[in-house]
Formats: C-alpha cells, sequence, structure tokens
C-alpha cells in the first residue's frame, strides 16, 4: 500500500479534486481502487445528498431519490471517508458548523 498526500487550495471544489487526484493515482499506480483515510480541512459551501430523506416535490408529495441539500456557510470537515474506482466513487463527509 502506498499513501499519497495532496493539499486543496481555497476555492478548489472538494469532490472533482478528489476524482481527478483518483484518477491521477490510479493511473500512475495500475491498481483497481484507492480510498481516502482521512482528511482535514474547511469548506466555504456544501452541496450534499441526505441519505434515507425522501425528495419532495413542490406539492411536499415524495418522490424517488434522497433530498440534496447546499449549504452557504463555513465548515469544518470532521472526518472525510470514501472510496474510488476507475468507474465510480463513495464517500462519506461528516462536517461542523460554529454551532457544532
Amino acid at each position: 500500500m502506498t499513501a499519497h498526500c495532496f493539499r486543496l487550495h481555497p476555492g478548489d471544489k472538494l469532490m472533482p479534486s478528489l476524482k481527478q487526484a483518483a484518477t491521477i493515482i490510479l493511473s500512475r499506480s495500475g491498481c483497481q481502487a484507492a480510498f481516502i483515510v482521512t482528511a482535514v480541512g474547511s469548506l466555504q459551501s456544501a452541496t450534499i445528498r441526505l441519505a434515507n430523506a425522501s425528495r419532495t416535490d413542490v406539492d411536499g408529495d415524495k418522490t424517488s431519490g434522497n433530498d440534496i441539500i447546499t449549504y452557504n456557510q463555513r465548515f469544518e470537515v470532521v472526518s472525510l471517508v470514501g472510496t474510488f474506482s476507475r468507474d465510480a466513487c463513495h464517500v462519506h463527509i461528516s462536517l461542523s458548523d460554529a454551532k457544532g
């Protein structure tokens, strides 16, 4: 196992940057998959899919899929874990704001 460290800069988008890094690592190493061990940092906004939270339409009726919400505020990354393959990724993030 080989560890790879990299830094994102203010304004960098988290998921596109992670996917780009995984693509480079997988292509150079010949591995089939990569994973995130840990991460630290902050975000200025976050768009997340809420697991097990059904979407609702304008009438309040439940629709298929999970709810996706965008927050425009500063967050601290508390936890970031996930896996990457050449075809897909699966990432979980925990965030904290000024109130916890």
